[in-house]
């Protein structure tokens, strides 16, 4: 094995980084966790495919949700778009509906048990997050700022202020933990 060969990416260093091991654990969730969140995405694509555009499925929110906890875990090999790479895979996952309210539709229809209006704050966050991802990925620094103080509700941050790692990386899981609480909302039973 060559000595230029990145130990990242299978030198001989047994402490070897795997991006996607290292991005769950940055962004605070399980394997077992993102497979959850894809299959419930995948299932709603599915059912607003069946009734509303019958057509072959051709989004995977399981594959974009490991490609954006796989960027995430590349901060630590100097990767200098891994926040554009993991934003445009989160947001991706909500463009079927745009990041609009189109979402909140489509999810009461099918998980008509699932929904309650005191719920409504988390469909807000998650159209926030696709927003202030869709301004990160698209390098919109008005998108992502007027998101970020929408989410946060603080008119004194700056343009700087939302790139910033910790920020990012919070916003991440954020997205996570809204995903899994809506997830946990689609399982209720009768109202």
């Amino acid at each position: 094995m060559p000595d230029s060969e990145p130990k990242a990416f299978g030198g001989t260093d047994s402490n070897r980084l795997d991006p996607l091991t290292e991005g769950l654990y940055v962004a605070g969730i399980s394997k077992e966790q993102l497979q959850l969140y894809g299959a419930f995405y995948n299932d709603l694509y599915q059912k607003v495919r069946d009734k509303y555009r019958p057509r072959q499925v051709t989004r995977n929110a399981l594959t974009m949700l490991q490609g954006a906890i796989f960027a995430l875990g590349t901060q630590k090999l100097n990767n200098p778009e891994w926040q554009e790479h993991c934003a445009s895979s989160l947001r991706e996952i909500l463009h079927e509906w745009n990041g609009s309210g189109k979402f909140e539709n489509d999810y009461k229809e099918f998980y008509p048990d699932g929904w309650r209006d005191e719920d409504s704050a988390t469909f807000r966050e998650l159209r926030l997050h696709y927003q202030y991802f869709s301004g990160i990925d698209h390098h919109e620094a008005s998108g992502v700022l007027g998101s970020l103080i929408a989410l946060l509700n603080d008119s004194t941050l700056k343009i700087e202020d939302c790139y910033k790692t910790d920020i990012f990386i919070i916003r991440v899981q954020k997205f996570l933990q809204n995903t899994s609480d809506i997830v946990e909302f689609s399982k209720r039973k009768g109202r």
